[in-house]
């Protein structure tokens, strides 16, 4: 590819990426700035072309290195372009991490370019359709992909959104020394592009009096870490399974009885939890849940309830287990763009030591996905599709001794595009398989999951938790017999809280 060839798409980028993100903005004044997560630390100047260099720079700093490592679908020119900007769009065969969670990690970073860059939520989300959209039609040979847009735009706004707003509880510019360095690394590993944004405008080492005090006042943010072990079972048997030493974190941000009104974002949760060795996938789930909308409504005798629209992603990951020669995958679930009427609610009895919370959600999937038992296209061995989820969950606390909690959770995904009954998957060329457009085995998937957990404080920040996961799926095919499998995972672990 020669250098002018390179230039030329440069510019055609940024100014597709210009008029695409901002539209009538960029010839007007942006909406005036309503962010809570501004409203007592500093104002950010809005830089919109900027943030749109910046997500252009994005796309080709990713396109040059999968080009630089031989990637044939890097290996892009004008015919290519051309042809994916006419071509309809398809259901695309990545495996379950790239497809349902690392596109959405990536327009998280679209979308903090944005956010970093002084627009607010809403502002920031063309951002993420943007990027998305020259990446699947301008920077693959590959066909563009309709699972990719949703995930990057809608999945990319809440994954970039929450971890923009962990990035900025962390950083503190009166801090200095040690301090400051590592808070500034922190800040940069959760948010990479607000860390980025400091590093070029001198952010991250003018020191400086702020009302940061006032944030954390309005905003809590609680981080637990968790080191402990996990026990995955085959088909729920006890002594054949894999074992993982875990990791991961939790963080809970903002309380949500504290408010009458919100922005999208002030409250939420999110924990991921990284597994290693057994075999199995180094991410094996992330679970996060958002209040876009809502209300804090005050009922009787200690009672409080927040009424709201919310939005949700779940994912669980698995690898066979090796241990037992099986080739069976125990889960793969995905509920990557979610929303729906929910509520929270919180019951303080007189005993001051005694507490319960409680939540209930109702959500309209627009991209889920399961584990398939016939669909093996290329990496991908699940189904997508739309449907609904049913979230609930309790829990009883108990200060100074511990908590125990049960969390429910039913998703049903619905497979509309299925292929030829009959079709040998096997047979097909590579181009025939990019080119399939299929959800995967046309149907219904429904999986039950039920969770207690137990959580025992040693001190105020130490506390010993057991958890188990109970997996049951139900897939009912059009073309194949309905298939019923369970199984569970177990875990212990040392939770850390700060």
């Amino acid at each position: 590819m020669t250098k002018r060839l390179i230039y030329i798409q440069i510019f055609v980028f940024a100014s597709f990426m210009s008029l695409c993100a901002q539209g009538v903005a960029v010839i007007k004044p942006l909406p005036s700035y309503a962010d809570s997560i501004q409203q007592t630390a500093e104002r950010l100047k809005k830089k919109p072309l900027v943030a749109v260099a910046e997500v252009v720079g994005l796309n080709l700093g990713v396109w040059g290195m999968d080009y630089l490592m031989g990637a044939e679908f890097a290996k892009i020119s004008f015919s290519t372009m051309k042809y994916n900007i006419a071509h309809k769009w398809v259901w695309d065969n990545d495996q379950l991490n790239t497809n349902l969670f690392a596109h959405p990690y990536h327009g998280g970073l679209y979308f903090a370019a944005a956010r970093s860059n002084g627009m607010n939520f809403w502002q920031s989300l063309p951002y993420s359709f943007c990027g998305s959209l020259m990446w699947e039609t301008l920077m693959e040979t590959e066909p563009p992909a309709i699972n990719d847009l949703m995930a990057t735009t809608l999945g990319g706004a809440m994954m970039g959104e929450m971890l923009f707003r962990l990035s900025s509880s962390v950083y503190d510019d009166s801090k200095s020394g040690t301090s400051r360095i590592g808070r500034e690394i922190l800040g940069g590993l959760l948010s990479p592009m607000q860390g980025f944004n400091r590093l070029i405008t001198g952010k991250a080492w003018h020191v400086r009096r702020n009302n940061h005090a006032d944030y954390f006042h309005y905003n809590p943010t609680i981080f637990e870490v968790f080191i402990g072990g996990r026990y995955l079972s085959e088909k729920g048997h006890a002594f054949q399974g894999a074992y993982t030493t875990d990791f991961g974190f939790t963080a809970k941000h903002g309380n949500p009885f504290e408010k009458e009104n919100y922005q999208p974002y002030d409250w939420f949760n999110v924990s991921m939890n990284f597994g290693f060795g057994g075999g199995q996938p180094t991410i094996g789930s992330v679970n996060a849940v958002g209040l876009i909308a809502g209300r804090n409504v005050e009922l009787s005798h200690n009672q409080q309830m927040v009424l709201g629209i919310y939005q949700h992603f779940n994912f669980f990951d698995s690898n066979p287990v090796l241990s037992s020669g099986s080739n069976v995958t125990p889960y793969q679930i995905a509920e990557t763009v979610s929303f729906g009427p929910g509520l929270l609610y919180r019951l303080d009895p007189e005993n001051e030591k005694l507490g319960f919370v409680g939540s209930t959600y109702a959500n309209f999937v627009l991209l889920g996905a399961s584990l398939s038992d016939h669909y093996q296209n290329m990496n991908r061995k699940y189904s997508m599709g739309q449907g609904f989820s049913l979230n609930l969950s309790a829990s009883l606390q108990y200060k100074g001794v511990g908590e125990f909690g049960v969390k429910l959770y039913n998703l049903n995904i619905y497979t509309w595009k299925g292929y030829p009954a009959g079709l040998d998957l096997t047979t097909l060329t590579r181009e025939q398989q990019l080119y399939l457009n299929a959800q995967g085995d046309k149907g219904r998937t429904s999986i039950f999951m039920i969770t207690p957990t137990f959580s025992f404080d040693l001190s105020p920040s130490l506390g010993l938790v057991f958890e188990q996961r109970s997996f049951i799926r139900t897939s009912n095919y059009v073309h194949f017999p309905i298939v019923r499998y369970a199984t569970f995972d177990a875990q212990v672990a040392l939770k850390y809280k700060f």
